[in-house]
């Protein structure tokens, strides 16, 4: 599995993370017992030197300390109480172990359409196709498919190759509540790999570029709100 008994884990919660708190908690325990493969006993963590008693049935992101390195997974709070002098909290990991990668922005897994083309220097400096005579509809658009996407960028899957450093115009829209919001943004790829087991699918990875904030706003808007969505329904 990779962490251990005795292993020191930080919780940050969720909800921080997907708004980009820069004032956020984060809150130390470690790690007591193995209840099941995907259950961990901890100790009620400790904040400004007190114990923090965690709401039930709240997300956190929890970072691990191992003897290789940091890893980490969002849990979830499914109980907490007192055995002899200790307090203790249950958590069940909703995700695979990874490595911890420090991030500004959360990444939230999402399946939805995409269009995508490859972009001049000149178009991303200047905001103008190269070819003005047709409009930007009838330019030539890859589908693509997000499978997640955060503030500062998206990882996507499409069937074209697209070069590292390579700077794209991406669109698509996101559904908040009963809003709907259009995006046309730019972004750089910082990879493109063929998909594990296939030999026609890329998965590659995106920073948006020249992106506003309202922008992004609106990107963390969606993601809080579809948690708060996945969360009421009982989803992990």
């Amino acid at each position: 599995m990779g962490i251990a008994v005795g292993n020191k884990i930080e919780l940050v919660k969720l909800e921080q993370i997907i708004k980009n708190d820069r004032d956020r908690k984060v809150y130390v325990s470690k790690i007591y017992d193995f209840l099941s493969s995907d259950t961990l006993q901890i100790a009620m963590p400790i904040y400004d030197g007190k114990i923090v008693p965690l709401p039930v049935d709240e997300k956190f992101s929890a970072c691990f300390y191992t003897d290789t390195g940091l890893l980490q997974c969002n849990v979830l709070i499914t109980s907490r109480y007192k055995s002899g002098n200790l307090f203790f909290c249950e958590v069940l990991m909703l995700d695979e172990l990874a490595k911890l990668q420090r991030r500004d922005f959360y990444r939230y897994k999402c399946s939805m359409g995409a269009q995508i083309r490859v972009v001049s220097d000149n178009e991303y400096e200047t905001g103008v196709p190269e070819d003005i005579t047709i409009t930007e509809d009838d330019l030539e658009w890859q589908v693509a498919r997000f499978i997640d996407i955060s503030g500062g960028g998206a990882k996507i899957i499409q069937k074209e190759h697209l070069e590292k450093n390579e700077i794209v115009k991406i669109r698509f829209e996101l559904v908040v509540v009963d809003e709907v919001f259009k995006f046309s943004l730019f972004a750089r790829v910082l990879s493109s790999l063929l998909m594990d087991g296939r030999t026609d699918i890329y998965e590659q990875r995106l920073e948006f570029m020249k992106i506003t904030k309202d922008d992004r706003d609106k990107i963390i808007k969606y993601i809080f709100e579809s948690e708060r969505v996945a969360r009421a329904k009982g989803y992990r």
